[in-house]
């Protein structure tokens, strides 16, 4: 008799082993991850932020307009280019990279100050443009 339980306790298990793989196996493995939506544009960081969003850029500079203003080039911004205007003088010429953290802002060369000359400013008018707040010049 010893043997039978020995034989009855080896098939509860074998048949509880078989259950929980069984029921492992038939689990719902859960919702599939969502599809990302494609795009008939490329990738752009400055396009997906918002006025008033914070964003770090780092680009080539394209050209200065002046101590206070700076064009950078880059293949992930909008059209190319962005206009970085800045409080402190940056000293860097094209092609050298920097790295602007700062906000995003839309730009309208008519709040500029009196003293400062519109005409290179005004490509950029109605276009997003980041106020920095730091701007790194990697040599």
């Amino acid at each position: 008799m010893v043997g039978q339980h020995g034989v009855r306790r080896a098939a509860i298990a074998a048949g509880l082993v078989a259950a929980l793989l069984s029921g492992g196996c038939s689990r719902d493995p859960g919702p599939e991850p969502p599809q990302r939506p494609s795009s008939t544009s490329p990738p752009s960081t400055l396009a997906r932020a918002a006025v008033g969003d914070r964003l770090t850029v780092t680009a080539a500079v394209e050209r200065v307009i002046d101590e206070g203003a700076i064009v950078v080039r880059d293949v992930d911004l909008s059209d190319g280019s962005l206009l970085v205007l800045t409080r402190q003088a940056v000293e860097a010429t094209p092609p050298q990279l920097v790295t602007v953290e700062g906000t995003v802002i839309l730009f309208s060369s008519g709040d500029l100050a009196a003293e400062f000359a519109p005409h290179p400013y005004r490509a950029f008018d109605g276009k997003k443009a980041l106020a920095a707040g730091t701007v790194t010049v990697w040599r």
